[in-house]
């Protein structure tokens, strides 16, 4: 028998209600972010997901999945459904021309694209046009200065979210200053979701397929009924502050 863990931290709008869960790798029920490689982590998640015969894990709203350059480049994001996923692209350093190209190419085909701790920069600017949703960790960069930046760009039609809200009047601060979405520990911890699978080998293999798995195939293996590796699903609540609707 084999435990997969996985987290969800729900993301609201301006009303209070919960629009998509961000999709969070975890190995156990200690409710932190393990020191695993990020592409193995965003691997780990997308065997859940095609597991999750029972759609339990996003609860018929949207997912949120971060993606690193590389497995961007390498169209790892063609096996989700369009219009069910936001592929979330981690911006670190500043992006390559295959990184540019792969992401017009996502958007060109219909994926819904967010740019996850955003920092405005220049190099980033060509691949605004193909972009839904931008997220500022409100630590990392001022709400006052994403304020200018949201008000610059309006017109694209981008929504934006604060993220990693801790306090009351962050969130205020960044309702007042335009954002659209809100996420953080102040309106909710992440939700630690535990499943058991009947077989302790298959995720590993499953990983070693995935990464040479070309993306046209992929479709394949969505069509697979695979709820029989799932022995039991239980969602452990973590704490989490009340949201309050302004």
């Amino acid at each position: 028998m084999y435990s997969s863990y996985i987290a969800r931290q729900p993301i609201f709008n301006s009303s209070g209600v919960p629009v998509a869960y961000e999709l969070l790798y975890r190995n156990s029920l200690i409710n932190a972010c393990p020191k695993v490689d990020g592409d193995y982590a965003t691997r780990s998640i997308l065997t859940d997901l095609l597991l999750d015969k029972t759609h339990k894990l996003l609860d018929g709203i949207c997912g949120y999945i971060n993606f690193s350059h590389q497995s961007i480049i390498a169209k790892l994001p063609l096996c989700l459904p369009k219009g069910n996923f936001v592929i979330e692209v981690l911006e670190g350093d500043n992006p390559s021309i295959e990184l540019l190209d792969a992401i017009k190419e996502l958007g060109e085909q219909g994926y819904t694209l967010a740019l996850d701790d955003f920092i405005p920069s220049k190099a980033w600017e060509p691949i605004l046009p193909f972009i839904s949703i931008i997220k500022f960790d409100i630590n990392l960069y001022a709400i006052e200065d994403a304020k200018s930046f949201i008000q610059q760009y309006k017109d694209l039609g981008i929504q934006f979210v604060a993220e990693k809200i801790e306090y009351f009047s962050q969130y205020q601060q960044a309702l007042n200053a335009g954002f659209h979405l809100f996420q953080g520990y102040y309106l909710s911890r992440p939700q630690i979701l535990k499943k058991q699978i009947l077989s302790e080998k298959y995720p590993v293999q499953f990983h070693a397929v995935y990464k040479t798995l070309r993306h046209d195939n992929i479709a394949l293996i969505n069509s697979l009924d695979l709820s029989n590796f799932y022995a039991a699903n239980d969602i452990t609540q973590s704490p989490s502050h009340q949201f309050i609707s302004l």
